[in-house]
């Protein structure tokens, strides 16, 4: 017997922070090389701007006999985008039955593999903390760009909608049919918890920041129809409402034909889709646009965005810390990657606070992404950490290194920033961590840290000048 689903609840908020407003202008349609076969269908790579000057790559089925159903292809995190299987087979399978159907690359995908566009895994962990302290978020983007999709779609004459996906895929399948009212059904396939848990092996990409999953009032708002296909045993989501067919297939990650033939049959009954043989086999063409070079991939931190509150430290006790120190004298407390020898040479004691990571990493990633679930700063617990450390000796002051800074200025203590990040194009993605993107930092958070330092430069000796100075 089936859960009883849970009253739907007001979700306004996160429907206004999904609506991320990236789409605007002419859609600037391009088709790219010959049209490639596919069954009763053929199919072109193709480029369209979300807005101008930020170009997005897709793959365009146009049937041999047009049935007015157009469906949008989310792909997930399986190393491609509309050139994987997991995308492309659905696809020929959908237009060989007379659908329109558009295979969308998210930003940072196939061609358009670029540190500026990536938001997926640790790869992009700077353009999705710089989204989110600026008041929108990955997974925002990411729906936009199948919003756009829609767009096209109707360009080409389809009058009635869905949209399917697999895992990654699938979630931002969910938000596009619960945004768009042109958007009539979903599949979703190998569904993760919706919203997106931070967890090993999730991509935080998919994740609402302040919006820790699972929701099952926001399950409960989706008024439309949905198929929701489990790869694994598990019960009905809580919250699911009557709309929803919850079904489980065992078997692996991804969406097998067996999930394929049931995505048919959806969209025959819920968008009329025509019915047809089932194809055992479909091609698998590369369906690049071609190379695109990294000048011309606009970068994600150019995006017009809606803007945050600047950020006002509120430290929070209680993260693991460890310290370690050299040298006699006063305390000086350092965080990163700091001339400790300066402050040691100088007559103080260097005691370098670390926060533990996993071996290998330059950050706790586990930790960032839950601190966006829960809407939280990563910054504050940070503080809060140093605090706790300063409480076991008598500090006179805290050393920061470049993004370490933010930290130093949110304990309310003494402080210096050796090799400062004064913008947004100083940071070094290779060794300065994400959670540096606190709200507000490059519209001027990051100016009221540094304007409070005793002393901010590249000059060890000046700052070990301002801490003394400051004991007088």
């Amino acid at each position: 017997m089936l859960d009883t689903p849970s009253p739907a609840v007001d979700r306004v908020e996160v429907r206004a922070q999904l609506t991320g407003n990236f789409r605007d202008g002419p859609l600037n349609l391009k088709r790219y090389g010959a049209a490639k076969a596919s069954e009763r269908a053929q199919v072109r790579p193709i480029r369209f701007d979300l807005r101008p000057g930020f170009q997005v790559s897709a793959a365009l089925w146009t049937p041999s006999v047009p049935s007015g159903v157009g469906i949008v292809v989310a792909h997930g995190h399986y190393g491609q985008g509309k050139s994987g299987a997991e995308a492309q087979e659905i696809a020929h399978r959908l237009a060989a039955r007379g659908a329109t159907v558009l295979a969308i690359d998210t930003p940072g995908v196939e061609e358009w593999d670029h540190p500026g566009r990536h938001v997926h895994f640790s790869e992009g962990a700077h353009n999705r903390a710089w989204l989110a302290a600026s008041g929108t978020s990955a997974l925002a983007l990411q729906v936009d760009i199948l919003r756009r999709g829609v767009d096209i779609l109707e360009a080409e004459g389809a009058t009635r909608f869905g949209v399917t996906g697999a895992s990654g895929g699938a979630v931002q399948s969910f938000y596009l049919a619960w945004l768009d009212d042109r958007v009539q059904t979903a599949v979703m396939v190998s569904v993760p918890r919706i919203p997106r848990e931070a967890a090993a092996g999730g991509c935080p990409c998919d994740q609402i920041p302040g919006h820790a999953g699972p929701d099952a009032g926001l399950l409960g708002s989706m008024d439309k129809p949905i198929l929701w296909l489990s790869d694994v045993q598990q019960d009905r989501p809580e919250g699911l409402s009557k709309q929803a067919d919850f079904e489980i297939m065992v078997g692996p990650h991804s969406y097998t034909p067996d999930m394929q033939k049931r995505a048919l049959s959806w969209f025959e009954r819920h968008l009329d889709l025509p019915q047809g043989p089932w194809l055992d086999a479909v091609a698998g063409h590369d369906l690049s646009t071609g190379s695109v070079e990294q000048a011309d991939a606009l970068p994600i931190t150019q995006l017009p965005v809606p803007g945050a509150k600047s950020w006002v430290a509120k430290p929070v006790k209680g993260a693991a810390f460890s310290l370690s120190c050299t040298g006699q004298g006063p305390v000086v407390l350092t965080l990163g990657d700091v001339t400790a020898s300066a402050v040691t040479e100088g007559g103080y004691t260097a005691c370098a606070v670390t926060i533990p990571i996993a071996p290998g990493e330059s950050y706790d990633a586990l930790a960032f992404a839950e601190s966006l679930g829960r809407g939280t700063v990563r910054v504050d617990a940070l503080a809060g950490a140093v605090q706790s450390a300063a409480e076991t000796r008598v500090v006179v002051g805290v050393w920061g290194h470049r993004a370490w800074g933010v930290v130093a200025g949110a304990t309310g203590l003494p402080f210096v920033v050796e090799d400062p990040i004064r913008s947004i194009d100083a940071l070094d993605g290779t060794r300065d961590p994400p959670w540096v993107h606190v709200p507000g930092a490059w519209s001027g958070a990051m100016d009221t840290v540094l304007s409070s330092a005793l002393a901010a430069g590249d000059d060890p000796q000046a700052l070990l000048a301002a801490i003394s100075a400051s004991q007088d």
